[in-house]
């Protein structure tokens, strides 16, 4: 479960494992998720400290990054689908997942991203490109049955560079406010509920 926070210039979600106990400070706090002004950038970090407030030794205490999401204006404007990349730390054969913890802003996985770094210790996701479809008059996905209804949130996520055809992760619409959300390795629960989270938050340049 998630709720968005108050007063914040840019949204910011919290995230945990109890949709009846969302405290900051509850021990069912397992993430935030935490995007900029306009909605295209989102980053997801698991309940560790703010690194700014765990002192020398303690860093294993520092938040870790979990996954970094961003957003793409298409050039049909809201009626055409979203393009999206995601951002997420490799996991090594025996299931170890590279930690991030990021003590400023140019060690994000984001600004690694942006500085073209040949990242070994990332994984870099893209959305499946939806095809325009006459009979439903609506860009369309196969989601083998698993997303029954048409929405500019449906999505599936892939890494083209190890496999173009395996499906990663896959969200959609279901019902009138209801959605389904599937994933697999490398993506563990808490960077897919992540992902699916920051596709509900408006986006500005998007929209």
């Amino acid at each position: 479960a998630a709720r968005k926070r108050k007063k914040n210039k840019s949204s910011n979600y919290l995230i945990s494992l109890d949709k009846d106990d969302l405290a900051r400070n509850s021990g069912n706090f397992f993430g935030k998720l935490r995007s900029n002004f306009i909605g295209t950038e989102f980053t997801l970090y698991d309940k560790g400290s703010n690194p700014d407030k765990v002192e020398g030794t303690d860093l294993v205490m520092a938040r870790q990054e979990m996954a970094c999401v961003l957003y793409k204006q298409n050039v049909l404007g809201a009626r055409g689908p979203r393009k999206i990349k995601v951002m997420v730390p490799d996991v090594d054969e025996d299931g170890e997942r590279v930690s991030f913890r990021p003590q400023a802003a140019d060690e994000s996985m984001l600004e690694r991203y942006k500085s073209a770094q040949d990242d070994d210790e990332v994984q870099v996701l893209k959305n499946k490109p939806p095809k325009w479809n006459d009979q439903v008059g609506a860009y369309v996905l196969n989601f083998n049955g698993r997303v029954t209804r048409a929405s500019v949130k449906n999505f599936q996520l892939y890494n083209p560079s190890k496999d173009p055809e395996a499906v990663l992760m896959q969200f959609g619409r279901v019902g009138k406010d209801a959605f389904t959300m599937d994933f697999q390795h490398p993506l563990c629960a808490l960077q897919a509920f992540g992902i699916a989270l920051s596709s509900f938050d408006y986006k500005i340049a998007c929209e």
